[in-house]
């Protein structure tokens, strides 16, 4: 159970192209990324964050055990989608997650 989590939908266009180049960009700064159907799973040790792709955007859901990863994680995810798409990430509001990813989905 992680003690920080957090969701927000970001609405890009061509979400499967922005999601690869989003993984791309924060291979680096992860042990892994886990393609499993809809979802990238970018693991973190202790933390992760997932991306779901919808038709019209991404639902991003970020989890960590300490806030600094926590933010981090969050910052890494955004400046990755300015980076790659038309996006500014003003917008962005994140909410408070359960323990199933995307719930209210």
């Amino acid at each position: 159970m992680y003690k920080h989590t957090a969701e927000a939908y970001v609405l890009v266009p061509h979400p499967e192209r922005v999601a690869e180049k989003v993984c791309a960009r924060s291979g680096n700064y992860c042990r892994s990324i886990d393609d499993m159907g809809a979802d990238r799973l970018l693991d973190f040790g202790d933390a992760r964050a997932i991306l779901r792709l919808t038709e019209e955007g991404l639902h991003l859901q970020v989890d960590a055990q300490d806030t600094i990863t926590f933010y981090g994680i969050r910052t890494l995810l955004l400046g990755s989608l300015c980076a790659v798409a038309k996006f500014s990430g003003e917008h962005v509001e994140w909410h408070s997650a359960g323990s199933v990813p995307f719930g209210a989905m």
